[in-house]
């Protein structure tokens, strides 16, 4: 199967569409399994967009990702490196920093996890997940197997040994969460920034029902995730998990917020402004 090529145009992805895959698993200390699963709306060489579930007591490793990586969680409620995260954490994770290890709460814990750049993973202080793992009686299984197409390589197994590891010494992820952000503007849009760099942005919208916005196109690769409610871009439907991706330069137009308002995420990875 041939790799993914990029869209020219707007391209609303829905979650709805996309079946779960089984990426990892491991047996509990009560002889339970635990699986975490991933629904993948946009995968391509250099681009990953998923929607990730760790169900309840899943220990995942302390790695980092040869690209850009965002993390947003979505519903439920984990430990990612020692801290508990709840819906509306926003972890910033550059290239070159690690994130973890991850340990999901009682009711599991689904992120939205975003790689602008190469998705393959790579281990960081393996000791931390030993730790985890003996304290909680967890016994690793076997990876699921993965049939995505001949241009896929797993990254599963990329421990960051075969080839360099991409760390950077210092180096740290960033976690914020959108409820103790400084709001953007007035008025019926509400805009948190997480991520205000020159290179790369991360914009927390929120638009109250029946009210509109523009994204005027910018110069960089840019996706928008429905987090919550429904709203319309350009006629089309946008139900709570769409995926809007826009490549650079595009202008999509103004997105409607539904009868129950909107709220979303957008990531630019480039300059905003467009040329």
């Amino acid at each position: 199967m041939s790799a993914p090529t990029p869209p020219t145009v707007t391209t609303i992805w829905q979650l709805d569409d996309v079946d779960w895959t089984p990426v990892q698993r491991q047996r509990n200390a009560d002889g339970t399994v635990s699986v975490v699963r991933e629904k993948w709306p946009i995968i391509r060489p250099g681009f990953l967009s998923a929607h990730v579930h760790y169900e309840p007591q899943m220990v995942v490793r302390r790695h980092g990702h040869r690209s850009n990586h965002i993390v947003f969680v979505l519903d439920g409620g984990g430990w990612i490196g020692g801290e508990w995260c709840t819906p509306g954490t926003h972890l910033h994770v550059p290239l070159g920093a690690s994130f973890g290890p991850i340990v999901a709460g009682p009711e599991g814990l689904t992120c939205w996890e975003v790689s602008f750049g190469e998705f393959g993973g790579w281990g960081d202080h393996p000791e931390l997940y030993e730790s985890e793992i003996n304290a909680r009686g967890v016994t690793p299984l076997p990876d699921p197997p993965l049939d995505i197409g001949d241009w896929f390589v797993d990254p599963r197994g990329d421990w960051g040994g075969e080839r360099p590891s991409p760390k950077v010494e210092g180096l740290e992820s960033v976690r914020v969460h959108v409820e103790d952000l400084d709001r953007i503007g007035d008025g019926p849009v509400l805009e948190k920034r997480p991520i205000d760099e020159p290179g790369f942005t991360s914009v927390w919208v929120r638009i109250d029902p029946g009210d509109s916005v523009h994204r005027p196109p910018t110069a960089g690769h840019r996706l928008l995730k429905i987090v919550a409610g429904d709203a319309v871009l350009a006629g089309r439907p946008c139900p709570t998990g769409a995926h809007i991706e826009i490549p650079i330069g595009v202008d999509p137009g103004p997105i409607t917020a539904g009868d129950h308002g909107v709220v979303l995420l957008e990531l630019t990875d480039g300059p905003v402004p467009a040329d």
